[in-house]
């Protein structure tokens, strides 16, 4: 067999001939409707409630949350679904706002965020939140662990609030999308790395990353729960949520209340990304090309993925172009001493987000040999313990050479996860 593996914006040709291959692959279908239909259907006909033009008749002001570049929404192609429904509901245009939740990331240029969102009437206003612009944010409340929260005036003062976000595993808070559009989505930093820090379990010696804080797991998951209690001080008056299908399209959409239609996807998610496979010896994982692989932060997704279907010393031959390098400067600290028992205990006195990634990171390498075909600098990937390889090709020729005929996990199609169930 010989498969394409999605590289940046391109893809690499893998010869698996001799080789057994499992393919690690969603049970998703194929999305055979347009996404404008889909969405459309989704939006007048909620799980519950009111459909969108009965929510937003008689708002003045009305702010949609849309995801950033790093995560797919086919956001040109839904937004028209959204913002026709807002003028049948008699919203004017200049009172729409269209606003980028970036959480932590940063805000894209010009060119990259109109080329995000498609176009939009000239009147509808284009934001991107900043994390770290607290002239930008309002405070509104807290959580019973006592974290202030503060979100985006835009999102605070709208009259109604439409979250758009497509529902997938999150390698710690259990799923990304949904209530997380909302907070981190629009959050302050601050409050933002005080939620991810209960990543870490202080209540133990030493710390350690708390074991409920994976991939398909809500409940006992504190980053998870407290997320949810955030979002629920300005929660969306409609959120419509989409699970991605086979080739890059949505296959399943719905909108309603956040506490109806989230639970709905994540069920979604479940029934179609996650399986029942391995332990392997040897994994070829692809992490699914751009923008998926712009960053080793963003690529080190789909590799924590496939690692939870390797056995003990496995190799893992890692597909990732990284074009945009690491990702954050906030890596440098914990890169200049790597060792996984360094990193813990820096983070326990100071939480990082992309310290708690590099931590991820280094746990891996240490358990396993990952072969890297990225074009990251080699200081970085000797900094992480990653292995640059040149060809994969070389690769796939040892381990035919060392084991015609062996078994190995391939995960090309997009993440997959063990049963969280």
């Amino acid at each position: 067999m010989i498969l394409r593996l999605p590289y940046g914006r391109d893809s690499l040709a893998a010869d698996l001939r001799g080789l057994r291959c499992h393919q690690l692959a969603p049970s998703a279908p194929k999305g055979h409707l347009p996404a404008s239909r889909l969405i459309a259907a989704a939006l007048d006909q909620p799980i519950t409630g009111p459909p969108l033009v009965e929510i937003v008749r008689g708002a003045g002001r009305v702010t949609v949350l849309v995801p950033d570049a790093t995560r797919r929404a086919w956001l040109p192609e839904v937004l028209p679904e959204v913002l026709a429904r807002l003028g049948h509901g008699g919203v004017a245009m200049n009172g729409v706002t269209v606003l980028v939740a970036c959480g932590t990331h940063p805000p894209a240029g010009a060119a990259e965020a109109a080329a995000l969102v498609g176009p939009l009437p000239d009147n509808v206003r284009l934001l991107q939140h900043d994390a770290g612009d607290d002239g930008a944010l309002v405070e509104i409340g807290r959580t019973r662990w006592g974290l202030e929260i503060r979100l985006h005036r835009a999102a605070v003062e709208a009259d109604r609030v439409v979250a758009v976000s497509t529902v997938r595993h999150h390698y710690f808070a259990g799923f990304g999308g949904g209530p997380k559009m909302v907070f981190p989505g629009v959050a302050g930093y601050e409050e933002i790395q005080a939620n991810h820090a209960r990543v870490l379990d202080l209540g133990v010696t030493p710390p350690r990353r708390h074991p409920r804080c994976e991939p398909g797991v809500l409940v006992g998951n504190p980053v998870a729960e407290e997320i949810a209690e955030a979002a629920a001080l300005r929660p969306p008056d409609l959120a419509l949520l989409m699970v991605a299908g086979i080739g890059g399209v949505p296959a399943w959409a719905a909108s309603g209340p956040l506490e109806a239609v989230f639970p709905a996807a994540c069920a979604r998610v479940r029934a179609w990304y996650e399986v029942a496979a391995g332990p392997f010896s040897r994994l070829v994982v692809s992490a699914g090309g751009h923008p998926q692989d712009r960053t080793l932060i963003q690529a080190h997704k789909a590799l924590d993925a496939a690692c939870r279907f390797a056995a003990p010393g496995a190799e893992v031959l890692f597909v990732a172009e990284c074009g945009d390098g690491a990702g954050s400067v906030d890596m440098a600290p914990f890169l200049a001493d790597p060792r996984p028992e360094a990193i813990v205990a820096r983070l326990a006195e100071r939480y990082v987000q992309y310290g708690h990634t590099t931590l991820r990171l280094v746990e891996k390498t240490a358990r396993f040999s990952v072969l890297a075909h990225t074009r990251l600098p080699a200081e970085l990937l000797a900094r992480v313990g990653l292995t640059p390889v040149p060809s994969v090709d070389a690769v796939l020729d040892r381990w035919r050479e060392e084991d015609r005929g062996g078994v190995i996990g391939v995960m090309a199609a997009g993440s997959v996860y063990p049963s969280s169930s």
